[in-house]
């Protein structure tokens, strides 16, 4: 594309801005942030099942749209308009938070509407696959091998000759320790609560072992990573942390603060990506697809007098880019990848492009309003390191370009934001987490089959299980598309909400804020280990305070087990397992089990 089309942006709380506004071509198109995976479709968004976002979603929405923070009228969709906006709060009064004026505070979290069972995954799939009629037989048309499926049927079948389900029987118990996937997942900061700086908090690596598998109950937790950090790709973080834990995390469980950036790679042809040393940040834009990649380095050695008082060293000239005439090219959006090494730069570099006539440096706009698109990874105002006191973030350089260019222009400024504690995040991690979910399932039921299984499967295809149609993911609040569990050639299984996500931060203000404002499932856990300190009255209130991450975890297990137990005793069998009536029991059900669907009492099939 040859240039930038103006864009009317929603962001993550409803809020519409007008950003965008240095192209030639003058259309319009629409940014979508309820959709993670084409974040940035230029056209409307549409609903489809491969999509997230649903009427219900769109219309919650356009009634947050009326108690927008930033409010842009019809004049504002058009060439030149990307800092032009009429705030609804002033920021010459008392109180008033550059940081927060985004309407999240406003926001009520969705209520889930269905119940969502505390049984383990496994323990549903177990149940689900024994009520849908399958027949074992030598002679099946389906041969689980052939396909390169299998199936788990539940701790109980381990003591068992037989591999035919136990079609949802369960007997009382004090304990459930059977070997099972949890109906609850996790989601973790990394900075302040799983590592500081260059070190590691202590308490992880045990409390991260517990979650998969390694504690009293057998239970293994899924569980992903949220950080507002960034600055290299997806796998170079995940690789450091299966360095400093011991266990293996993959690229999959990351979310960074500009991972959902990518989404913009349609959109903008020539972008400026500001933060991380030297070029890394520029090598991550690449990988994620962007064309024409630009650093302020690069800017500096086009014209040295752009930074009077930044002389280029030897290594800075080894990555810029030497050809380019920055007053020749137009940069379409600046994206603010992560935290700034050169302050002072950065800062002129960016003011120079938000007062420019279209993205082009050495000019200068009249209205001061036809410049790029500014987009930051995140908005933390502090963050942890191991010294004794907090650092500046990203949000803090947020405030000060805000405060420069609101006394350059008179105007206030528009960006658009990512990361905690925005909306569009909670969806891509919504989605990331149920997606991972789904393959630690797939992982544990592959487990526990064995390789060299003789008997083959016959499923009826018209009776195939499910975990529960009112408890389909695809029933969810936010409108996911249903996640299924395909190991089955006939057999499809949708897999169910998660019960409660808990969610553990350091850092009231994008961690707890990020957790309580979205969803009603999700459970904010404060811990002691980063920006938080023990005493202080956290601004936003959590659900949970403990010292660390294994207190967090160990708090979380014991919770849910005792959910867990209370509905497993609900409806079991109130007899010994191995007595003569709790026999009785498993030959009724597996006769049932046996019997062909069409010839099945009704309340089976």
């Amino acid at each position: 594309m040859s240039g930038k089309s103006d864009i009317t942006t929603k962001n993550s709380a409803g809020v519409s801005s007008a950003v965008g506004g240095s192209g030639a071509t003058g259309t319009t198109g629409t940014v979508n942030t309820n959709n993670p995976t084409n974040m940035f479709s230029k056209e409307p968004p549409i609903n489809t099942s491969d999509k997230v976002g649903d009427s219900k979603i769109e219309k919650k929405e356009k009634e947050e749209e009326k108690k927008t923070v930033h409010s842009s009228s019809s004049n504002d969709v058009g060439e030149g308009n990307t800092n032009k906006s009429t705030p609804v709060i002033d920021p010459s009064q008392p109180g008033y938070s550059y940081l927060n004026n985004d309407g999240i505070d406003s926001l009520q979290p969705l209520a889930r509407k269905k119940q969502v069972s505390n049984l383990s995954l496994s323990d549903q799939w177990n149940s689900s696959v024994a009520l849908s009629g399958m027949n074992s037989t030598k002679s099946s048309s389906t041969n689980l091998k052939n396909s390169g499926s299998r199936v788990s049927f539940g701790a109980g079948s381990s003591n068992r000759s037989s591999r035919r389900p136990s079609l949802s029987m369960r007997f009382k118990k004090n304990i459930i320790d059977h070997e099972r996937v949890a109906s609850y997942a996790f989601a973790f900061d990394i900075d302040g609560v799983i590592v500081r700086g260059p070190d590691t908090i202590p308490e992880a690596k045990e409390a991260l072992k517990m979650l998969n598998g390694q504690n009293k109950y057998n239970i293994k937790v899924p569980y992903i990573f949220v950080t507002n950090g960034g600055g290299r790709p997806e796998e170079a973080r995940a690789k450091d942390l299966s360095q400093r834990l011991g266990i293996e995390v993959t690229p999959e469980q990351i979310i960074q603060g500009h991972t959902p950036m990518k989404d913009l790679i349609d959109v903008y042809k020539n972008v400026l990506v500001v933060g991380g040393v030297g070029d890394a940040c520029r090598k991550v834009a690449i990988d994620y697809g962007f064309k024409n990649v630009y650093i302020p380095l690069d800017i500096m050695y086009w014209n040295p007098s752009v930074a009077p008082y930044h002389t280029l060293t030897e290594e800075e000239k080894k990555v810029v880019r030497k050809d380019v005439d920055f007053s020749k090219i137009s940069i379409d959006a600046i994206l603010v990848f992560a935290d700034s090494r050169d302050w002072a730069t950065d800062q002129q570099i960016i003011l120079d492009l938000l007062l420019s006539k279209k993205g082009v440096m050495g000019t200068r706009s009249e209205t001061f309003d036809e410049g790029p698109g500014l987009y930051f990874a995140h908005s933390d105002f502090v963050w942890a390191t191991n010294y004794k006191l907090s650092r500046y973030g990203m949000g803090a350089l947020q405030v000060s370009i805000a405060a420069l260019y609101r006394e350059h222009t008179g105007k206030e400024l528009v960006v658009t934001r990512f990361g905690k504690p925005q909306r569009g995040t909670f969806k891509y991690a919504n989605k990331v987490l149920s997606a991972w979910r789904k393959d630690v399932l797939e992982d544990h039921v592959e487990k526990l089959t064995p390789e060299n299984e003789e008997e083959e499967l016959e499923i009826d295809p018209k009776n195939r299980p499910v975990f529960g149609a009112s408890d389909s993911e695809s029933e969810d609040e936010d409108g996911d598309e249903a996640l299924t569990v395909q190991k089955l050639s006939q057999l499809t299984l949708d897999l169910p909400p998660a019960s409660t996500v808990y969610f553990v931060g350091d850092t009231p203000e994008s961690d707890i804020r990020f957790a309580n404002s979205h969803d009603e499932s999700w459970h904010s856990i404060l811990v002691k280990t980063g920006v938080y300190k023990d005493g202080a009255i956290p601004k936003y209130k959590p659900k949970h305070i403990c010292e660390n991450v294994l207190e967090a975890v160990k708090y979380a297990i014991e919770r849910e087990h005792k959910k867990e137990l209370e509905e497993w005793n609900s409806g079991a069998i109130d007899v010994a397992p191995g007595s003569q009536e709790g026999q009785s029991h498993v030959n009724r059900l597996e006769t049932i089990a046996a019997t062909p669907a069409n010839e099945k009492p009704s309340f089976i099939v």
